[in-house]
């Protein structure tokens, strides 16, 4: 270890619940009904150089596919309240998948970080990268950021508080298509 920086990350959140079980629809829905608040607290976003503020936020759970299989897409979202909306997504699908029939676990793992950080009154810019990953499906899922990967949370205001919103959007609902968080992590490195 060089000394040259202090080596770490700091737990802004933990839950080990299991969530309320979702049915997706075809509208995006939050898959972590029931859980704590995921904030990212105001002012924490604030480095930029060698030592950029960072997030990783972790998550898995269950997830049960029916023989009539939709394509699943899962999402992060990024809003200024503790109400759930998918309206400013962080990270979209790349590719939404066809799920093999049964019942699996499923991870997800995403990398949020500041790109550039406005003054006083004006707002910053974040980019995310995620993954997930599950017996369910053929290959991981990629998602990127919004659009072809160019576009990013540009209204970013560091000096607010803001809520993560993990959540799925199904092609075709049906009551027996289902998805329960189990857990979630959201580590911070400023």
């Amino acid at each position: 270890m060089s000394g040259y920086k202090p080596i770490g990350t700091e737990l802004l959140f933990a839950t080990y619940n299991a969530a309320t079980v979702s049915v997706p629809t075809a509208a995006a829905v939050t898959i972590t009904a029931g859980w704590p608040a995921i904030i990212i607290p105001a002012g924490y976003m604030s480095n930029l150089g060698d030592w950029t503020s960072s997030l990783k936020f972790k998550m898995g759970g269950f997830m049960t596919a029916t023989a009539t299989l939709p394509t699943w897409s899962f999402g992060l979202a990024i809003s200024t309240s503790n109400t759930f909306s998918a309206s400013t997504p962080l990270a979209t699908p790349t590719l939404a998948t066809t799920p093999t029939a049964g019942s699996f676990s499923w991870k997800m793992e995403a990398e949020i970080g500041l790109r550039t950080m406005g003054g006083p009154g004006t707002t910053s810019t974040l980019v995310c990268h995620a993954a997930i990953d599950g017996g369910a499906f053929a290959a991981n899922l990629q998602t990127s950021p919004v659009a072809t990967g160019n576009a990013l949370i540009t209204n970013y205001d560091k000096n607010i508080n803001y809520w993560l919103w993990p959540y799925l959007t199904l092609s075709a609902a049906t009551a027996a298509n289902t998805v329960t968080a189990q857990y979630g992590k959201l580590y911070g490195e400023n």
